[in-house]
C-alpha cells in the first residue's frame, strides 16, 4: 500500500519524467547525492559517474537557454547553468570544456576580460539548447577529487537547490538500504546524565533477528534533557561510494518527536550543516553524527521538532521505547530499536570553566589592549562559555598568541578579529597578517589581514589560537614545459606549477611577444596550463614569455623565457 508521500512522489515524477532526462546517455551511477555532508554544507546536488574519465558527452537535461557560464580555478571549475520554461535551472559543473560554439565565445570573453575566471550571465536568445542537446564535455575541473559530472536543479527565483530526483529518478538503480553504524546519546541538561555520566555515550549497532539494536541490547538509564544522533551512510546499487541519507525519523514510545527529509536546500542556509551534526565530535573523529533535535540558532526548514525540538525530557522512572528510522529517496530504510529507563541520579554541580558567556542570538565581543573579536548575532547556534587565554610571544610572531577558545564551536558567519601588533617594523607593515596556529606545532595557516594603526585586522570563520606574522616570501614558479628558458619540451602546451607557503596565491598574468595569453589555473594541482593556440600566436618565431605571480602579501615572482613555435 503507499503512503501518501510515496502517492505524491509518483505523480510528481509522471508530471515531470517527460520535461527531464539524463544528462549524459551512459547508465547513471551516483558517487554523491543530494544532501550528503560535506565539508561546511550540504552536497546541492548529484554526483554522476563519468566511467573514471574525462570528455563523456554532457547534454541539456531540458529544453531552454543558456542563462550562465562560469570559470573558477576551484570550487565548480568550468560550469554551465540552463534556464527552462517550468521555473528551474540545472546546472553542470566540473566539466572539461563546453561545446566549440560555446567554448569560441567564452575564449573570447576571457581575452576582452584578460581573465581567465569568468562568471557570466547569458540574454535567452544567445544560446538556446533543446532537451537532449549536447553542450559540454564531462571533466575534473575546479575542486573535483576525480572525474565526474556535478549536476544539479535550482529553483530559478530563489536559486534554492532542490533534490534531482523529485523531477527524475534518471534511472537510477537503488534497492540498497541505508546503513546506520551508531548510535549516540547527549545529556543536555545540567542535571542530566547519560548511563551514570555527563559525557555523551556511543553505542554500536549490530544485526539481530532482521532487526537492528544496540550492542549487548541495554536499557540505557537516562535522566533530564536527552539528545540522540546517528551515524549513518546511504548506498545505491552498484556503487561503493558513502552517499547521504534522504530522511530520519526518532520516536519514543510509539509518538515522533523529531524528523527531517532533505527536499530542497536554500544555499544561504548550507553552512547550518555545521549544527545538524555534531561539530565537536567531528573535529574530534571526523565522524559526523547527525543530531536528532535542532540547536535554537539553526535556522534551516527541514525538520519537524515541535515545541521541544526533538530533546527528550526524562524525569521518571519508567522504560521507553526508543526507534530511529532512516530513510532514502527511493523508499529503502532502517530502523534502529532500543530502549531507556530514566534514573535520577545525585551529580556533581558543573563548574564552569570561565565566566564569559556568548549567546547564540546576541551580539558577543572580547576587548582587551590586546585583542578584539567582535561576534554578530546568529554567529553561533546555542550558547557557550568562552575561554580566552594568553601566551608569550615567540620567535617568528609578531603579537602574543591569542586563545580564542577552540575550534570545537562551529562559527556561522565571519567574526571580525582584531591583535595588536608588538615590534612589527615599519618596512613589514605591508605584510602583516593573522594566522592559525597549533602551539604545539607551530604551524600557520593564513587567515589573511590589513594593517592599520598598530593593529591587524581580518575576518575568521574558526575559533582557535590566533598571532600576527609577516609574509615576505614570493611564489615559487616551476617550469614543467621550457628547458633553459629558452626550449620547449611540449609541443601544444606550456606548463608551470606554483605555489606559496603563507598567505597563498592572489594573482598571476602571463604574457607571450608582450600581449596577455590565457594560463588556465587548477588551484588542485596548482597547475597553470597555457594551450598554444595558432589563432592568436604567430607560428615558426622566437616568443617571449613572462610569467609574474603575486601573493596575497603583494610578493611577486617572475619568470623569463623565450621559446620557438
Amino acid at each position: 500500500m503507499l503512503t501518501v508521500w510515496a502517492i505524491a512522489t509518483v505523480f510528481l515524477l509522471n508530471a515531470q519524467e517527460k520535461f527531464y532526462t539524463e544528462p549524459v546517455k551512459i547508465p547513471v551511477l551516483l558517487s554523491g547525492n543530494f544532501g550528503e555532508l560535506r565539508g561546511n554544507h550540504f552536497h546541492m546536488g548529484i554526483d554522476i559517474k563519468t566511467e573514471g574519465r574525462v570528455g563523456v558527452p554532457i547534454h541539456a537535461t531540458a529544453a531552454g537557454y543558456i542563462s550562465r557560464i562560469s570559470i573558477a580555478p576551484a570550487g565548480f571549475g568550468n560550469a554551465l547553468y540552463i534556464t527552462h520554461l517550468n521555473g528551474t535551472t540545472s546546472v553542470y559543473a566540473h566539466l572539461l570544456k563546453f561545446r566549440k560554439d560555446i567554448e569560441t565565445y567564452i575564449r573570447s570573453l576571457q581575452y576582452e576580460k584578460e581573465s581567465f575566471a569568468i562568471d557570466w550571465e547569458l540574454p535567452a536568445g544567445k544560446f538556446p539548447v533543446e532537451k537532449g542537446e549536447m553542450i559540454a564535455q564531462g571533466g575534473n575541473s575546479g575542486s573535483s577529487a576525480g572525474p565526474h559530472l556535478h549536476f544539479e536543479i535550482r529553483d530559478t527565483r530563489t536559486q534554492d537547490a532542490i533534490n534531482p530526483l523529485k523531477y527524475n529518478l534518471f534511472n537510477i538503480k537503488d534497492q540498497t538500504p541505508p546503513r546506520v553504524y551508531a548510535v549516540q546519546l547527549y545529556p543536555l541538561g545540567d542535571q542530566s546524565h547519560v548511563a551514570g555520566s555527563v559525557k555523551k555515550k556511543r553505542y554500536q549497532t549490530v544485526a539481530a533477528h532482521g532487526k537492528l539494536h544496540l550492542a549487548g541490547n541495554p536499557v540505557i538509564p537516562v535522566h533530564g534533557q536527552v539528545g540522540f544522533a546517528i551515524l549513518s551512510n546511504d548506498f545505491f546499487d552498484e556503487s561503493h561510494n558513502q552517499c547521504g541519507i534522504y530522511s530520519a525519523q526518532l520516536t519514543v514510545d510509539g509518538k515522533e518527536v523529531f524528523s527531517y527529509q532533505l527536499d530542497r536546500v536554500p544555499f544561504s542556509k548550507t553552512r547550518y550543516l555545521n549544527s545538524h551534526i555534531d561539530y565537536e565530535g567531528f573535529v574530534a573523529s571526523q565522524n559526523r553524527f547527525q543530531k536528532l533535535w535542532r540547536d535554537r540558532g539553526n535556522k534551516l526548514d527541514i525538520y519537524e521538532s515541535g515545541r521541544n525540538r526533538g530533546i527528550l525530557t526524562i524525569d521518571d522512572q519508567e522504560t521507553h521505547e526508543v526507534e530511529i528510522t532512516v530513510a532514502d529517496f527511493h523508499g529503502n530504510h532502517t530502523r534502529v530499536q532500543f530502549r531507556i529507563k530514566g534514573n535520577p541520579l545525585p551529580l556533581p554541580e558543573k563548574k564552569s570553566p570561565g565566566n564569559l558567556v556568548f549567546r547564540y542570538d546576541e551580539d558577543n565581543s572580547l576587548k582587551n589592549d590586546q585583542v578584539e573579536l567582535d561576534c554578530p548575532d546568529g554567529a553561533f547556534y546555542e550558547d557557550f562559555t568562552f575561554n580566552y587565554a594568553s601566551l608569550d610571544k615567540t620567535a617568528g610572531f609578531y603579537s602574543r598568541k591569542h586563545c580564542l577558545h577552540d575550534d570545537k564551536v562551529p562559527i556561522h558567519t565571519a567574526l571580525k578579529l582584531r591583535i595588536k601588533a608588538e615590534d612589527l617594523p615599519e618596512r613589514l607593515q605591508n605584510k602583516a597578517i593573522i594566522v592559525k596556529t597549533e602551539p604545539a606545532t607551530n604551524s600557520k595557516i593564513s587567515q589573511g589581514g590589513s594593517y592599520a594603526d598598530g593593529w591587524v585586522t581580518t575576518d575568521i570563520r574558526t575559533l582557535g589560537t590566533f598571532a600576527v606574522t609577516v609574509d615576505t616570501i614570493a611564489p615559487r614558479i616551476t617550469p614543467l614545459s621550457i628547458r633553459e628558458r629558452n626550449a620547449l619540451t611540449e609541443s601544444s602546451q606550456i606548463r608551470f606549477r606554483i605555489s606559496d607557503d603563507l598567505s597563498g596565491i592572489k594573482s598571476y598574468v602571463g604574457k607571450i611577444d608582450g600581449q596577455w595569453a590565457l594560463f588556465e589555473y587548477d588551484a588542485k594541482y596548482s597547475l597553470l596550463t597555457y594551450q598554444i593556440d595558432p589563432q592568436r600566436l604567430e607560428l615558426k618565431k622566437r616568443h617571449t614569455l613572462e610569467l609574474t605571480v603575486t601573493d596575497q602579501c603583494n610578493n611577486q615572482s617572475v619568470y623569463e623565457a623565450t621559446f620557438w613555435k
